[in-house]
């Protein structure tokens, strides 16, 4: 080797090692973007689930029943949104409305992820449910700039 070639290993050698340790997270930055990243939606105002045809003692289970898709209602002060989990052979959906109806960007939060959606002018939407049941939570940002979050269930 020549000492050209020496002095650029050299080189990289101490080049690897200071982008290495620029690279490494100091103590406790995890845990603290973690504790920032709750605060994201702090602003959002939460829609308790208000209806759930699961739960619902009224309706008596019967064979013709079993196959009636699950019905919910999440309900916060100015905004309602209620969705249906809709199965077939294609998969699993969320299908729902927005009220009062107006156009809204939607983010399904499940422990594989997210989805995002729109709701059209009429409040309408269609979100892709993963494969087995888990548990989501429904993100709604209106046109006017407010944030609905709704409570966390298993679908």
């Amino acid at each position: 080797m020549s000492r050209t070639e020496d002095a650029d290993d050299e080189l990289m050698a101490e080049l690897s090692q200071v982008l290495r340790a620029a690279a490494e997270m100091p103590d406790g930055a995890r845990d603290a973007a973690r504790a920032l990243f709750t605060w994201r939606t702090v602003d959002a105002e939460l829609a308790a689930l208000s209806y759930d045809s699961l739960l619902d003692g009224a309706a008596p289970v019967t064979r013709a029943g079993a196959g009636q898709p699950r019905v919910l209602t999440f309900a916060a002060d100015a905004v309602t949104i209620e969705v249906e989990v809709d199965e077939n052979r294609a998969g699993r959906r969320l299908v729902g409305q927005v009220e009062p109806a107006g156009p809204a960007l939607l983010e399904l939060r499940t422990t594989a992820g997210t989805v995002e959606g729109r709701a059209d002018e009429l409040g309408r939407f269609v979100l892709a449910l993963p494969p087995a049941p888990e548990r989501i939570s429904l993100v709604c940002r209106l046109a006017d700039g407010s944030v609905i979050e709704s409570a966390s269930v298993v679908v």
